[in-house]
């Protein structure tokens, strides 16, 4: 028998102001809000006072919650009748282990609703000021070394005509690089690196792919490599 109900919600990258009616509506009905990093504190603030707050991501002094874990707790709050919102960076499924925590509520019989929110991989170009040109392919690809998730063939995304967004990849950004121009990406393919996208402490570091290494923007931060057109800018 179904028991409880989960809200997975995007929440874009940051900026309120780019939060969705509906995500907006469940945070503020919520009775507990579990979310992964302090980077969506503006975003959960939404929920009332007297709501649970619960983070799980990974922090300077310890690893984030393992999945069974993030999972048990959700569960416990819907079935003691909790409105639980699960706050996810982004969109809830766009480099996001949302799906995961999805399928393992459902299995469990807890109803599960989702709420998509604006991804980093169109809030960062925007931010940017840099855009692929018109029919250029774009690819999204998550620069994470979760030993769970599938490892990325960056071999294969190397096209001179298409554009690549990274999420999730500051940590190995000399790695990406220097994996793609093995290769056989040029190295003076044009390329930024965008931090806290959506934000007003938007920073960016325009480069070429052999300088993307080098950037010390700190995370959140995703880098768009390939054709781009405009220039960089920052956040107004």
């Amino acid at each position: 028998m179904t028991s409880g109900v989960v809200h997975l919600v995007g929440a874009g990258p940051g900026d309120p102001l780019l939060l969705t009616r509906r995500a907006a509506r469940l945070l503020g009905e919520a009775d507990v809000v579990v979310v992964d990093r302090h980077a969506t504190d503006a975003i959960a603030a939404l929920a009332p006072p007297r709501a649970e707050r619960c983070y799980v991501g990974r922090t300077p002094d310890g690893d984030a919650w393992p999945l069974s874990r993030v999972v048990d707790m959700l569960e416990a709050h819907a079935r003691a009748g909790r409105r639980v919102v699960r706050l996810k960076s982004g969109d809830v499924f766009v480099c996001s282990r949302a799906g995961e925590e999805a399928a393992a509520l459902v299995a469990r019989g807890v109803r599960v609703t989702t709420t998509p929110g604006v991804s980093s991989a169109t809030a960062a170009p925007l931010a940017a000021g840099v855009v692929p040109p018109p029919g250029t392919p774009v690819t999204i690809a998550s620069g994470d070394d979760d030993p769970a998730a599938v490892p990325v063939a960056w071999e294969a995304l190397v096209d001179p005509g298409s554009t690549l967004v990274v999420l999730t990849g500051r940590a190995h950004q000399r790695t990406i690089a220097r994996r793609l121009m093995e290769a056989g990406a040029a190295g003076t393919t044009p390329a930024s690196v965008v931090h806290a996208a959506g934000r007003p402490g938007t920073e960016v570091a325009a480069t070429e792919l052999a300088g993307v290494g080098g950037t010390r923007l700190p995370p959140p931060a995703a880098m768009i490599i390939g054709p781009i057109i405009g220039g960089p800018r920052a956040h107004p």
